[in-house]
């Protein structure tokens, strides 16, 4: 693989640009499959790319269980896909929802921090139902049942389901139409959320906003089509297309809009 691959990316999808050339040196040198950590839609792609580029099928777990994080297996062309080689647990979490309420962030703190599980080893939350659904690698089922006994002093109990138990969450959108001057940005995140640049710039520079799942501290980053853009309290957004310019040069942009996570 040449340099003037990684020039097709941002600098900050490198390092996992390397992790992916490692994996399919593994791939190429012992001819069987590799299983990845749980990934984000943006590092799918750019795996689904590099291992076209060596000829090698790359599998996302989200196209047999619908997910936003899901694990991938990089593969020789003659591997076929068994569901069971993603080695995913889904874990249902109950409590009293009558008496109590968990938010997404309190069930990703708990886990982050008090059961130490990398965020890298569990995939997406989901909500709803007065019960908490968490996919994980399959190793930490029996630890996340054995070691998850309280989110936010509320106690809680675990088991593990089946897949076709999983909680069916969507996320509302809607699309709004942007009029600006530059694709910065700070000038994407106050047009969307109707804030002033000083604002926007001060949540970027204060570590408040990722592109495409990375933290991103340059108010003057330019945007491309479909990066996913993440404000904290305020909610995410995707650059879904370019409409031109105005008659005054300012850029008509198409944005969609998605509810933020408590």
């Amino acid at each position: 693989m040449t340099k003037g691959f990684y020039q097709h990316y941002n600098r900050e999808d490198h390092p996992f640009i390397d992790r992916a050339l490692e994996l399919i040196a593994r791939v190429e040198e012992r001819y069987s499959f590799e299983l990845t950590s749980f990934l984000n839609p943006h590092q799918i792609d750019i795996l689904r790319q590099i291992g076209a580029h060596h000829g090698l099928q790359v599998f996302s777990s989200a196209k047999i269980l619908p997910s936003e994080y899901a694990r991938a297996i990089l593969a020789p062309s003659y591997y076929i896909l068994e569901e069971a080689d993603f080695e995913i647990s889904l874990l249902e979490v109950t409590y009293p929802a009558k008496f109590y309420t968990l938010t997404h962030s309190q069930v990703l703190g708990t886990v982050l921090h008090q059961l130490g599980i990398e965020r890298k080893s569990f995939g997406d939350i989901l909500m709803g139902d007065g019960k908490v659904h968490l996919f994980v690698e399959q190793r930490f089922s029996s630890y996340f049942q054995n070691n998850l006994k309280k989110i936010a002093k509320v106690s809680v109990k675990v088991r593990e389901v089946d897949y076709s138990k999983r909680l069916m969450v969507e996320e509302k959108s809607k699309f709004k139409d942007l009029l600006v001057t530059s694709i910065r940005l700070d000038k994407l995140v106050a047009a969307t959320f109707q804030l002033s640049r000083s604002v926007a710039s001060q949540l970027i520079q204060a570590g408040q906003v990722k592109v495409n799942y990375t933290t991103i501290d340059n108010p003057s980053r330019v945007i491309q089509l479909e990066d996913l853009i993440s404000v904290r309290k305020y909610g995410r957004f995707k650059m879904v297309s370019e409409n031109g310019l105005s008659k005054n040069g300012k850029h008509k942009l198409t944005v969609e809009v998605f509810s933020s996570k408590k």
